[in-house]
């Protein structure tokens, strides 16, 4: 082990192995997320009584029918249709890839790239509701995660140190045989990626805070929802009929969120931290989407369900891994109920 300094000042442990670039991003995403949480907290307090009043009598005096309450914290009633982009930062995981030809291997560590301002890029939409200080959003986000394989996302050229695949320490068995301690990561799969998305659907409970100013409303919630990846697995060496790319229902996600909301005329601009993590148990089936455009989410989930329905074990395995995210986006939305 030797140290990095990360983005706070603080001392943090990474591997000799991996670079420190991996650490510094870990904790830059960490320092935003405290600064933003602190900026909630502290604003968390009503204000105080004469403030209260002194707003309550200036809304009075406008001819403002909304209660003083509503008016000094923002509690209104509230609906609204979003976008958003942003720039996400992937922790390293495990992968576990089981196989019918005797694999049984865990791929430690691995680093996966985002690639968030390529086609397709990072975005979300979202629909969110309030009832005074209460209340939830359906939040879509595409994200992609890419496995170091010398390769970007679909084949891409890239260059520079993502050029160079990965070696990674292995544990299992690989087509039989005792894996060695450690294997180049295209040794064992030309590509793994899930970059037609790493999608997630997200029902969130949110809450906001006592406002910053008349302009600035601070909010925070909790979401629990399913993960939708597009599936892109291609074993070494076994060329196209053992190769896997679909979408799937692959499990379960969560994400955190805190940020900052600022009403306009139309609707609210908002800045705002995610953390995210998705559980996802990937199936190895030969499966292409058939559209030209990699989006036919129809056709995917009709075989499987088809599958399902016939009781069919995968033809080729499973892959199992995890992918947690640090996230910062800013986005904007449309107010369809004042």
């Amino acid at each position: 082990m030797r140290t990095a300094t990360g983005a706070c000042g603080l001392e943090v442990g990474v591997r000799q192995a991996g670079p420190p670039q991996d650490a510094l991003t870990f904790w830059k995403g960490v320092c935003v997320a405290a600064a933003m949480l602190a900026v909630a907290v502290q604003h968390a307090m009503p204000f105080p009584p004469s403030v209260m009043q002194a707003m309550g009598d200036a809304a009075q005096a406008d001819g403002g029918s909304e209660p003083a309450s509503q008016d000094k914290r923002g509690y209104g009633r509230e609906a609204f249709v979003g976008g958003y982009m942003g720039y996400p930062g992937h922790l390293r995981s495990d992968v576990r890839l089981q196989r019918p030809d005797g694999t049984d291997v865990t791929l430690k560590s691995l680093r996966w790239d985002a690639e968030p301002f390529k086609f397709p890029i990072y975005a979300g939409v979202r629909a969110t509701q309030w009832w005074g200080p209460f209340g939830g959003m359906i939040d879509f986000l595409h994200d992609k995660a890419i496995a170091r394989t010398g390769r970007g996302a679909h084949g891409a050229k890239v260059t520079g140190e993502r050029a160079i695949p990965d070696v990674v320490e292995a544990q299992g068995t690989i087509k039989g045989a005792q894996a060695p301690s450690s294997v180049k990561l295209t040794d064992v799969l030309e590509r793994l990626e899930f970059s037609h998305g790493h999608n997630m659907l997200l029902p969130t409970a949110l809450v906001r805070l006592a406002n910053v100013s008349a302009f600035v409303r601070p909010y925070a919630g909790f979401g629990f929802g399913a993960a939708i990846p597009h599936v892109e697995v291609w074993p070494a060496g076994e060329g196209d009929p053992a190769r896997t790319n679909e979408y799937q229902l692959a499990g379960t996600a969560a994400q955190f969120v805190v940020g900052l909301e600022i009403p306009l005329s139309k609707g609210p601009l908002f800045i705002e931290y995610k953390f995210t993590y998705a559980n996802l148990d990937t199936l190895l089936t030969t499966g292409k989407t058939p559209s030209w455009c990699n989006c036919d989410f129809v056709s995917d989930f009709s075989r499987h369900i088809a599958r399902w329905w016939r009781g069919e074990a995968p033809l080729l395995g499973s892959l199992q891994t995890t992918i947690a995210t640090h996230q910062v986006v800013a986005g904007a939305g449309y107010r369809t109920r004042p």
